[in-house]
């Protein structure tokens, strides 16, 4: 065999070698806490319908997933559906790694809520501890933190 035969078979070799490492790594980030917390909190913030609590399910555990579990349709509609919360951004604070099996994620979640004339902004910081099982990782519970709402077209005096 010439050089430049081997040469070729040995760039392409190491071409299909990365990529199928690159999808590998691709894969293990989509079910990573990270994603399993952005992708609860995106289908919480767009929910339009009573199945969006099935979808929301598929991402707990526990006593957070029975709690969600036992509310009604109506209770869900309430609390997702006719609130006026418009998600503004998700910041994932610290990642802290407690057992090989559970992550604790401090976040801050930021949404505008209700109508124009009274428009607030809220801030959240939040604890949430995710854990790994059988079939991805799920969130096991979520503590509120610190809350902050800040009005923004209401005047204030001194």
């Amino acid at each position: 065999m010439n050089y430049s035969y081997r040469l070729k078979t040995g760039i392409l070799t190491l071409v299909l070698l990365m990529t199928g490492l690159s999808s590998c790594t691709r894969e293990s980030d989509d079910s990573s806490p990270n994603k399993v917390l952005e992708s609860y909190i995106q289908i919480s913030f767009a929910a339009a319908t009573a199945q969006d609590k099935k979808r929301m399910e598929e991402l707990l555990t526990g006593d957070t997933k029975a709690r969600l579990s036992s509310w009604s349709d109506d209770q869900f509609t309430k609390a997702f559906i006719g609130t006026k919360k418009k998600f503004q951004g998700l910041k994932v604070l610290e990642t802290k790694k407690v057992n090989e099996q559970e992550v604790a994620l401090t976040y801050e979640l930021s949404y505008q809520e209700g109508p124009q004339d009274k428009l607030a902004l809220v801030t959240q910081r939040k604890l949430c501890t995710i854990t790994h099982e059988a079939d991805g990782w799920k969130i096991k519970e979520v503590r509120s933190i610190r809350e902050s709402i800040e009005y923004l077209k209401e005047l204030s005096l001194p």
